[in-house]
């Protein structure tokens, strides 16, 4: 009896030892199933990211050329108030 009782308790243990590790496998797999889908939203949120500032570079890219005068005077004024807060 006493060989079978020190079986049984074995199985038991073993037994909760497979069933913690299927537990864990378990929260591994969602953890990970988790991280894919941030690192999705992230890349979309880079690509949507990108593609606004090329439309508003193309866009300024159209405005510099359509007054290029205006342009350069801002350049300027911006350069100049740059300098002045920047040297005190």
């Amino acid at each position: 009896m006493n060989k079978n009782g020190i079986t049984d308790t074995a199985n038991r243990a073993d037994d909760k030892v497979d069933s913690i590790k299927e537990a864990v496998k378990g929260l591994v797999d969602q953890g990970a199933q988790r991280v894919d889908a941030i690192k999705n939203k992230a890349f979309e949120a880079k690509d949507q990211v990108m593609d606004r500032g090329g439309d508003m570079l193309d866009s300024l890219t159209g405005m510099i050329k359509a007054n290029p005068i205006k342009a350069v005077a801002i350049a300027f004024g911006a350069g100049y108030l740059g300098m002045r807060l920047f040297r005190r």
